[in-house]
């Protein structure tokens, strides 16, 4: 064997390998470059959605306190009512009605 044959017995697997390496080395940034680019795209619409829901949550508690307010006017409301009925049960005792 010479010494030509011994070279290009191992040259050219070693000179593929490294073409290999080199083309792994091309893809994996190119599929770096396009996670990278849809992260941008991911977080906007994942802040769009918490911008939707914060919306969402600011309305349920405003209707949270309206829920309040309308409960508190219905307990004056069953206090006058219990009111009137303990007049009205006063009022039957002393006429004899009831």
């Amino acid at each position: 064997m010479t010494n030509l044959q011994l070279y290009l017995t191992i040259g050219i697997p070693a000179f593929i390998v490294l073409i290999g390496i080199l083309m792994n080395a091309i893809q994996y940034n190119s599929l770096n470059a396009r996670f990278n680019s849809l992260e941008g795209t991911v977080n906007a619409r994942f802040n769009s959605v918490d911008g939707r829901f914060n919306s969402v949550e600011t309305r349920l508690s405003g209707m949270d306190a309206r829920f309040n307010r309308l409960d508190d006017k219905f307990e004056t409301l069953i206090g006058k009512v219990i009111d009137v009925d303990n007049r009205v049960t006063r009022i039957e005792a002393k006429l004899g009605i009831g």
